[in-house]
């Protein structure tokens, strides 16, 4: 166990001085996005020493993923900075000089193109005639407030209208970061040791809250070895016959067969892989209120299409291009059938300014459909683009894009969709539900605080946010830290009985 010398101040610090005159907690923070590494950052500031971060992929950031692009950086996940009055991440953008190179056209409030409300959105039918401008006046105040991309849902019939004003904006404008939004991920585990972070580190089993049984169970695991830190050397280590005899109500089991004992772990992992693997992640299984809110809430795959071409097609003023289907007999199902994926795709932005991007477009897909084209290569991808703008813009000239790069959040097996959002028959009561710490409260018997969930879907009111899965993380780093503070101060509030 490290050691922590106690200062001579150390009694103004409640928190420091239970973690340096006790055993230090361990704790496991699974997911090194923005969620996971914002309580690590918490978390270690505050005295606690003993924390390993385990993230699946053989990388740092989650749904944040900036790829640079010749001299521009391009977001294959999180793009904006939504808000900024009392935004955490606006302000540790500002703090640090991230949006210095922004342009007036990027700081906007309009949400019609990706960068910039400077210029014109083109209303294309696909027979090829844009749509007066008058007209388009009349539903696009309407059609931006309920885009079904804005809420990462396959249809609006799946988006719940009773809950629609749970999701709470933050006033400002919408930013974006010139650098890339990595940036913010670099800030965020800058402090963190960077033994702490466990890279291509995939969990199997959370064994949390041990019976009789379970012990009996990983007593017959082999190899057994001292219960010694994590963060130490000998990262091949199985737990003691018996956890409990060490204080640790948590094992955690990864996928390269080595188990980590521990006292708490914070779960980030997104609503996707969730809904797919709680059944077989967690032993015991969660509690029936908590699978039934990560089954109702729902999530699905927004992907973004990016298409560079030699040359600008488009006019000076377009900044996007809006694809209006005319004359289709409505769905009798939600998703079109597999080959007719190219029809969710519901606009091309041109990225602003050209200074930047150069003559790129960024194109938007969600749903089933996304995942369809998932399966696609590239060169099916830039064809059927190259396709689907020629038939809109009524221009049989356009030229193939030179390079394409897109994003593939659906199918990748740590993530599983792009962003919650609050289906049909769910509400903000299961993003709390989805919140609570285990065991809960009314488990006495148990160590508190054993398995605390984090991330974007576990914040009532700005899921689906890189500032809600900022803000979820230091909520349950706060609620360790408060449990300490209070375990101190009955500590030493007890009376003398003698």
């Amino acid at each position: 166990m490290q050691s922590c010398e106690i200062s001579s101040d150390s009694t103004d610090d409640p928190l420091s001085s239970i973690l340096c005159t006790h055993r230090q907690p361990r704790i496991v923070v699974i997911g090194a996005g923005l969620a996971g590494l914002a309580a690590t950052k918490v978390l270690l500031k505050n005295g606690f020493t003993d924390v390993t971060v385990l993230e699946a992929s053989d990388h740092i950031g989650g749904r944040v993923q900036s790829i640079q692009h010749g001299k521009a950086t391009l977001e294959l996940g999180a793009t904006w900075i939504h808000g900024a009055n009392g935004n955490p991440v606006y302000h540790l953008a500002e703090e640090n000089g991230l949006l210095e190179h922004t342009t007036d056209g990027e700081r906007s409030v309009g949400r019609i193109s990706l960068y910039t409300k400077n210029g014109v959105a083109h209303y294309q039918t696909n027979v090829g005639k844009r749509i007066p401008k008058d007209l388009v006046e009349e539903f696009s105040d309407l059609y931006n407030e309920v885009e079904s991309c804005e809420s990462s849902s396959p249809s609006m019939d799946e988006v719940s209208l009773s809950e629609f004003g749970e999701w709470t904006e933050i006033p400002g404008a919408h930013y974006v970061i010139p650098e890339g939004f990595m940036k913010i991920v670099d800030l965020l585990a800058q402090d963190i040791p960077s033994h702490t972070i466990c890279l291509c580190k995939p969990v199997r089993h959370i064994h949390w809250n041990y019976s009789t049984q379970h012990q009996e169970v990983i007593s017959k695991s082999s190899n057994t070895k001292r219960d010694d830190n994590h963060n130490d050397s000998n990262h091949d280590r199985r737990p003691l016959n018996n956890p409990l005899i060490l204080g640790r109500p948590i094992c955690v089991e990864c996928e390269d067969e080595e188990w980590i004992m521990a006292d708490h772990v914070i779960i980030t992992t997104s609503l996707g892989v969730l809904k797919q693997h709680h059944a077989a992640m967690f032993s015991p299984s969660l509690p029936e209120d908590k699978v039934l809110a990560i089954e109702k809430l729902g999530i699905s795959t927004t992907n973004k299409i990016f298409l560079e071409f030699e040359e600008p097609f488009w006019s000076p003023e377009c900044n996007s291009i809006q694809f209006v289907w005319e004359d289709e007999a409505q769905l009798e199902q939600l998703a079109y059938p597999e080959e007719l994926w190219y029809k969710k795709i519901c606009s091309f932005d041109v990225l602003y300014p050209p200074e930047r991007y150069g003559h790129m477009l960024s194109g938007w897909i969600c749903g089933q459909e996304a995942l369809y084209m998932e399966r696609c290569d590239d060169e099916t991808v830039a064809e059927t683009c190259t396709k689907l703008l020629r038939r809109f813009t009524g221009n049989p000239d356009i030229p193939k894009p030179r390079r394409i790069l897109r994003s593939s959040w659906g199918n990748n097996p740590y993530i599983r969709g792009s962003y919650s959002f609050t289906r049909v028959g769910s509400s903000g009561m299961d993003c709390e539900r989805l919140a609570m710490p285990l065991p809960y409260a009314n488990s006495t018997k148990a160590p508190p605080l054993q398995v605390l969930f984090a991330g974007e879907a576990t914040h009532r009111k700005y899921y689906s946010t890189t500032h809600g899965a900022l803000l979820s993380g230091q909520r349950e780093a706060t609620r360790l830290m408060e449990m300490y503070q209070d375990l101190h101060k009955a500590a030493t509030t007890k009376p003398n009985i003698n």
